[in-house]
């Protein structure tokens, strides 16, 4: 299942890494998210895994902020997006393939924090996942999750208006048709993820409390879900989005 997924996220890795750039460009978005990563990491340079960076949206930020961030990805696609975005930016981060469930480059307690956004939906076998990033964490050590209730299958007279009105949005404010992700199947790996067919964030409580958190903080991500920005027009037919913290 892991080679399926990276393929079809190497596919993907074009379309991203334009969305990304468009994120950098964006100056309330980089706002907010240089606020909001300043306010869960704190001011304390810290150790920071970024566990399937995409094309290193989040790493760029939190060096920003003063972190030492190293950005994995298990798809070859994303990772190269992320150099060519890295070199960009001046940043010299270490970035590399890796599986996010397995981890099998890092030693156990070298991390102070891991974080991802829009990823655990994404693997294969997530309570492996959260027990395998809860080793390589130092004492006292912190998971942040940024993702949504990512649920396929899921049909309504709502949920189909809505993509219609997605794919104009799209249409007209990015210039372009809307093309098929393959990540975006209605059969196939995706639909068979673990995460994509549980309730979140209700799935990632009970995961998370089997791996050993000993607290565990789930809150509503207010931002991403405001009808308010344009992105929330465009994709948050997808699902609800949320944010959790969860301490070793």
């Amino acid at each position: 299942m892991f080679k399926e997924l990276e393929e079809a996220w190497s596919q993907d890795s074009g379309g991203y890494d334009e969305m990304i750039k468009e994120q950098l460009a964006d100056k309330k978005e980089v706002a907010y998210w240089m606020e909001e990563l300043r306010q869960v990491l704190g001011n304390e340079p810290r150790d920071i895994l970024d566990v399937g960076c995409g094309p290193g949206f989040l790493t760029i930020i939190m060096s920003r902020l003063g972190h030492r961030v190293k950005a994995i990805d298990g798809s070859g696609g994303m990772v190269r997006c992320a150099a060519g975005n890295f070199a960009a930016e001046g940043l010299d981060a270490d970035v590399q393939v890796e599986d996010a469930v397995k981890l099998p480059e890092e030693r156990k307690a070298s991390y102070d924090v891991i974080i991802s956004r829009d990823v655990v939906w994404t693997l294969y076998d997530p309570q492996k996942a959260f027990e395998r990033w809860r080793e390589v964490l130092r004492p006292e050590g912190r998971i942040i999750i940024y993702d949504g209730n990512y649920r396929r299958g899921q049909n309504s007279l709502k949920i189909t208006a809505w993509k219609v009105l997605s794919q104009c949005l799209i249409t007209v404010t990015e210039r372009k048709i809307p093309r098929k992700a393959a990540h975006g199947e209605e059969e196939g790996v995706f639909t068979r993820l673990p995460m994509v067919m549980s309730e979140r964030p209700d799935a990632d409580l009970e995961l998370l409390r089997g791996a050993g958190y000993k607290k565990i903080r789930i809150t509503n991500d207010r931002y991403r879900n405001s009808p308010s920005r344009m992105e929330f027009w465009k994709y948050g037919y997808q699902g609800k989005k949320f944010r959790v913290i969860a301490w070793k």
